[in-house]
């Protein structure tokens, strides 16, 4: 402790009081001084930016990314399940117009083929003046053979049974050509069943045209039918073996 003298009333006092005894005038007592170099240096980051959210936003970020895989995965699954019923029912719906198809023109090629054979029986016994129950009513005319062959062709195409055979069968033409429009454009894997139809269609359309009118001589008439009648029964028979099964109808 040392003896100063009060900067107020010049009088002694101790270095260590707060203020003067005698007057009261305040004292500052010397602070130690710290070094500069022992004080705590504030480091100051400058350029980087630490963004606390960042993990928060990439978590959000891989959540969206997920649920819209999903919802992709999802809608591809719909797509495909509602292409896949839609192509069953396309095959389904062919199939059924395929069998139309052949029932139609089964039944118009059978009954071409009774009016073909009912005119060669009386084309020939026209020829050959030969006596049948099922001719003579067409090539005997008032007890005697009619003069040719034209005639008695002339009198079976006059008969009402005949006339109302020809309109049957071309009304079957145009069922049997409509229900191939319907198969022009088959799904995809049925394009043979498509093209063996055609063929089953030609050889009909050619069969049931040469019973309405027939043509030619006896023994072309004769061949040329024998042939269609072979060709159409050979498709008709190919498509049946080639039909596909049906899908079964979902519950």
């Amino acid at each position: 402790m040392a003896l100063i003298n009060c900067p107020e009333c010049a009088k002694e006092i101790s270095d260590r009081v707060k203020s003067c005894p005698n007057c009261g005038y305040p004292m500052q007592l010397e602070e130690e001084l710290i070094p500069l170099e022992a004080s705590p240096q504030q480091v100051e980051i400058t350029g980087v930016r630490v963004n606390k959210g960042a993990g928060k936003f990439a978590v959000i970020a891989a959540t969206i990314v997920g649920v819209g895989a999903i919802a992709f995965f999802l809608f591809s699954q719909i797509t495909e399940n509602i292409a896949r019923q839609e192509y069953e029912a396309a095959v389904n719906t062919y199939i059924d117009n395929l069998e139309s198809l052949r029932i139609a023109a089964l039944s118009g090629a059978s009954e071409a083929e009774r009016l073909c054979n009912l005119t060669y029986k009386v084309w020939r016994n026209a020829i050959y003046k030969e006596m049948d129950s099922d001719t003579d009513r067409y090539t005997v005319y008032e007890g005697e053979f009619v003069e040719d062959f034209n005639s008695a062709l002339g009198f079976l195409f006059a008969a009402s049974s005949t006339t109302s055979t020809v309109s049957r069968i071309e009304s079957n033409q145009m069922v049997v050509k409509e229900v191939l429009k319907d198969l022009q454009n088959p799904p995809e894997g049925l394009d043979k069943q498509y093209n063996i139809a055609s063929s089953m269609y030609d050889s009909y359309k050619a069969l049931t045209d040469l019973a309405a009118d027939p043509s030619g001589n006896l023994n072309s008439f004769s061949e040329k039918k024998g042939k269609l009648v072979d060709d159409f029964v050979k498709f008709y028979e190919q498509l049946g073996n080639q039909m596909p099964e049906k899908f079964p109808l979902e519950e």
